[in-house]
């Protein structure tokens, strides 16, 4: 796992866990939690204020519905800058151990192998993001809050390395009924190879929605619908994920469940995942 994860992204995510620990504790934050359900399968399209930063954790589990390799463990962990209003930076890795047909949506490439095809042996994979998010509406005045991401992904497997870009239209709305606000968020993006191999798909696309509960000013409820297109010959990949997210009394952590199952033959018979979230400074 960790020759997947470059000098550069992990001297970064250890430069700003160590600033994390080393500022003083701050009282709880006052505002509603979020209820977009980013780092899992949507990304809220709300940018973060300039010099402000977040880290993220997540670990998931999934089961094949085939093939001798059944099991895949993931790790991801994603560091989010405010650099200037309206403008974060992002940087993050996957790493994947298992049956990678069931990780495409993280990134994950497994050229040659298919589920019925692994010859019984477990494979790494992975891959490298960096991008930025641009804010163009925060969603005040009832119009919806919209944003647009761009990343440029370096996908790690058993065969070849692959290159993408990834362009994303984000799209969120919330809608107020006190403290049980009800939260709706839309993900359209576009992913294209670089050099694609023969037989690749050069360009494919994912939509991702979902609709948040608050159920208090800490706590949401999440349920996701992720669907990305596949290589020729596969079907796409089709998950429903429920979760829920959790700000820690007293702190800026926030903690997230989330079980989910594929819908299509080549994605995950069921999938669990956990994340943890937690803020590293303060806006300018």
């Amino acid at each position: 796992m960790c020759r997947l994860l470059p000098l550069n992204c992990a001297t970064a995510l250890l430069a700003a866990m160590h600033f994390s620990f080393a500022t003083p504790a701050v009282a709880a934050v006052e505002e509603p939690i979020e209820l977009a359900d980013d780092p899992f399968q949507i990304t809220d399209p709300v940018a973060a204020k300039p010099g402000a930063a977040e880290a993220a954790f997540i670990g998931a589990y999934e089961r094949a519905r085939q093939g001798s390799v059944r099991n895949t463990g993931a790790v991801e962990t994603q560091l989010s800058m405010g650099v200037v209003p309206g403008l974060e930076l992002r940087i993050g890795q996957v790493g994947a151990y298992g049956n990678l047909e069931t990780r495409r949506k993280l990134g994950a490439v497994s050229e040659g192998l298919s589920p019925s095809e692994d010859g019984g042996q477990a494979a790494w994979g992975g891959a490298t993001r960096i991008g930025a998010l641009y804010e163009f509406s925060d969603g005040r005045g009832g119009y919806p809050a919209i944003a647009g991401l761009m990343r440029i992904r370096t996908l790690y497997g058993p065969g070849k390395p692959a290159y993408e870009t990834e362009a994303v239209a984000l799209i969120g709305r919330t809608f107020p009924f006190g403290k049980q606000a009800i939260g709706t968020h839309l993900n359209i993006g576009w992913v294209a190879r670089l050099e694609p191999q023969f037989g690749e798909r050069p360009n494919r696309y994912l939509v991702n929605a979902s609709v948040g509960q608050a159920l208090s000013p800490a706590t949401a409820l999440v349920l996701t619908y992720a669907r990305e297109q596949q290589e020729r010959g596969d079907r796409d990949y089709s998950l429903i994920q429920a979760g829920v997210r959790h700000r820690l009394s007293g702190s800026r952590v926030v903690l997230g469940l989330a079980a989910g199952f594929g819908t299509t033959r080549d994605t995950p018979r069921y999938q669990v995942a956990v994340a943890l979230q937690w803020q590293l400074g303060d806006a300018w």
